[in-house]
């Protein structure tokens, strides 16, 4: 019997780590289980705060726990550990790879499965609870989109 393949290293990330990547987490480990390892990061975030209250809220409405989360600011060391990167816009795509060019290949959208084209995810930070519903509906489709990516690709490792 072969050993069981190292957990695939996916890192979401956003700006400031409080509104949209934690939600992209907790949604993306409640359905990929434990042959995943998922984090999150903010390209511009300051270490340790708490997830936006009304991300909080979002999640607990959808039976998500984002009590435990603290942002935490983007190094270089966790981006090159991570199989795969998930960004929610182009321009977060663009600097990532301007950052650490050893990432491309790696950096997707979140949304790079949407059809008619790949969907950007916009910060619901400052704008009310209907970004924050709009954010998180898209966000929730669009990691279902990648999830039977990401489980084919982890059964044929």
């Amino acid at each position: 019997m072969s050993p069981a393949p190292e957990p695939k290293t996916i890192l979401v990330l956003c700006e400031g780590n409080h509104c949209r990547s934690p939600l992209a987490v907790a949604l993306l480990r409640r359905a990929l289980g434990p042959g995943f390892t998922v984090e999150s990061a903010g390209l511009a975030a300051l270490d340790g705060i708490p997830a936006h209250p009304e991300a909080a809220r979002l999640a607990a409405a959808h039976h998500l726990d984002l009590s435990g989360h603290a942002s935490r600011q983007l190094t270089p060391a966790m981006a090159l550990g991570a199989d795969l990167i998930l960004v929610m816009d182009r321009g977060q795509k663009a600097w990532c790879e301007a950052q650490a060019p050893s990432v491309r290949g790696r950096v997707f959208l979140l949304g790079q499965w949407r059809q008619p084209a790949p969907a950007e995810i916009a910060d619901p930070h400052q704008l009310g609870p209907e970004a924050f519903r709009a954010a998180f509906e898209t966000i929730h489709q669009c990691v279902a989109d990648w999830i039977p990516r990401l489980l084919s690709e982890r059964r044929s490792a």
